[in-house]
């Protein structure tokens, strides 16, 4: 019996090493192509359109031109093999402006470059593209330009577009609009965009965009592989445009203007009672228009027939009342013409001998002492 137990233990034994090693076998397929990705690829577009394939460090091991100015430029830089990205990138800058292409400019504005990152290329590090960019752009400060720089990375594909394990090919709109608005030199803040369209002209996927900024209408095509500024122009804005009709120059404008809200005062409410004219202080928001009791002491009612305005007046005006001499009883005497000194109350019209005898004598002509004979 203890041999037979041994016996039937050591096949049991052998039965499980055979199912491990059936299990092992059965899992190596699943792994075999999940190896990493080893290398990257790094495209520079101006106009020539140029390929970096670099690996895990970061180094360049091949290059190849997209279009005839890509291949011709390649053509040009034969010893690029082994070296830093960021150096290739300032090398290939220099070549690009030494054979003209930054000359021709794009809407007014020098060329953008875009640097655009393939989906799934390896990383060297997590600022990779960061990097590239800066070196990128301290070469175009030592030529002494102002290209923009734009990259595209993963994040800027638009994932609706993805298939069958597939990245998507195209960029997302809001990376579009960033190109278009960097090479029209336009703050996103300032722009309002009225038709956003992607479409294919001719095979080719482009986003056709249309936009205003600052008083001028923009059209531009931007294609949607890779990034390139396809069409670009300008013009000053019409006043059909629907836009110059904003006279809404007010704060937290909306671009349209209101011109039923004339409710200019302080807590406005965006609606004016016009009936309100009371503007006098504690003013309840209506005005009485009949009161026009302007003076001290006011109770609101003006009363038109108290035109008394003299010393002790008692509200009422008494017209007959002309006796303005001093020591007036209030009545005027009309026939008091008596003026002068001593006045009695009576004026002698005849008496027109204002000497002391009360008479004169008119061919008296001896006003003083002197005798003109002698």
């Amino acid at each position: 019996m203890t041999l037979r137990r041994k016996i039937l233990a050591a096949v049991s034994s052998l039965a499980v090493c055979s199912a491990v090693l059936l299990a092992g076998c059965a899992e190596t397929p699943t792994t075999t192509g999940s190896a990493l990705k080893e290398t990257g690829i790094l495209t520079l577009s101006v106009n020539p359109e140029i390929e970096l394939e670099y690996n895990r460090e970061g180094q360049v091991t091949g290059l190849s031109g997209k279009n005839e100015d890509g291949k011709k430029i390649v053509a040009s830089y034969p010893d690029y093999i082994g070296k830093d990205c960021s150096q290739v990138l300032e090398d290939l800058i220099l070549k690009i402006h030494e054979a003209g292409y930054f000359v021709e400019d794009i809407d007014g504005n020098q060329k953008n470059i875009v640097l655009q990152l393939e989906p799934g290329s390896v990383l060297p590090n997590d600022h990779f593209l960061q990097d590239m960019s800066d070196s990128t752009r301290n070469a175009v400060k030592q030529l002494q330009m102002a290209s923009e720089i734009v990259t595209i990375d993963d994040d800027d594909y638009d994932p609706s577009y993805a298939k069958d394990g597939q990245p998507s090919p195209y960029i997302t709109l809001e990376k579009a609009k960033e190109i278009a608005l960097t090479q029209a030199n336009v703050a996103a803040a300032d722009a309002n965009f009225q038709d956003k369209e992607f479409d294919h002209d001719d095979g080719t996927p482009i986003f056709e965009l249309e936009f205003t900024a600052n008083g001028y209408e923009y059209e531009y095509d931007i294609h949607a592989v890779t990034g390139k500024v396809l069409k670009a122009e300008h013009k000053q804005q019409s006043v059909s445009s629907g836009t110059g009709n904003d006279t809404d120059y007010g704060p937290n404008n909306d671009g349209v203007t209101d011109y039923n809200d004339t409710d200019y005062g302080p807590n406005n409410d965006g609606v004016t009672d016009y009936n309100d004219t009371d503007y006098g202080p504690n003013n309840d928001g209506v005005t009485d228009y009949n009161d026009t009791d302007y003076g001290p002491n006011n109770d609101g009612v003006t009363d038109y027939n108290d035109t008394d305005y003299g010393p002790n007046n008692d509200g009422v005006t008494d017209y007959n009342d002309t006796d303005y001499g001093p020591n007036n009883d209030g009545v005027t005497d009309y026939d008091n013409t008596d003026y002068g000194p001593n006045n009695d109350g009576v004026t002698d019209y005849n008496d027109t001998d204002y000497a002391s005898s009360g008479a004169t004598d008119y061919h008296s002509t001896d006003y003083g002492s002197t005798d003109y004979e002698d």
